[in-house]
């Protein structure tokens, strides 16, 4: 009898030992940090009233990672996924303190390349094109009123500085966020427009 609860003990501590408490190994995710500027904005900071703020993305599947020799095939490593998807927000400035998100319908989005919708962010994808093998994203948002506005791309992460795009292919596949430095966000990871 002492044999079998010293067994049982020995099999739980095997077991528990073994468990994988990092999600991102758990879900076969991985993050590497990439080129900068996968994604990019047209940084005028004055607009009027029925222009767009433009956002594009149009990279290789071929990227380097920082650290690394060589490029990393990122649409291989993935197992072939047809997007990356990222998010941002635009919000307007109400009085001195605070800011309200931007809501437009998804078809007052002007989508070139890619896909997108928009809610508590708008949902970018960024879709890929066999052709010229890469990844490609030109979607114009609606600035429909006047007033102070911003831009971010923190919405679903820390980050300030960088945008993160998540691979979306099979659960099988290995997940691949890509963290890119975008240019012209303030130090608070903004970047501020008006529309007259």
């Amino acid at each position: 009898m002492k044999k079998i609860s010293y067994l049982t003990v020995l099999f739980s501590a095997i077991l528990f030992s073994s468990c994988d408490t990092n999600d991102d190994g758990f879900y076969n995710n991985k993050i590497i940090d990439v080129n900068p500027n996968l994604v990019t904005f047209n940084s005028t900071t004055n607009y009027s009233v029925g222009d767009y703020l433009v956002l594009d993305a149009d990279f290789s599947r071929y990227q380097t990672e920082f650290g690394q020799t060589g490029l990393l095939d990122i649409y291989k490593t993935c197992g072939n996924a047809e997007f990356f998807a990222f998010s941002y927000v635009i919000e307007r400035k109400l009085n001195a303190t605070e800011w309200e998100t931007i809501f437009v319908d998804d078809s007052q989005l002007q989508i070139n390349k890619g896909n997108a919708s928009n809610g508590a962010y708008v949902y970018g994808l960024c879709k890929y094109n066999t052709t010229d093998e890469t990844y490609e994203y030109n979607v114009g948002f609606p600035l429909l009123s006047t007033g102070n506005y911003r831009l971010s791309f923190g919405y679903n992460s820390d980050s300030t500085k960088n945008v993160e795009l998540r691979s979306i292919n099979k659960p099988k596949d290995i997940k691949l966020n890509l963290n890119s430095v975008v240019a012209n966000l303030d130090n608070s990871g903004y970047f501020y427009f008006n529309v007259n």
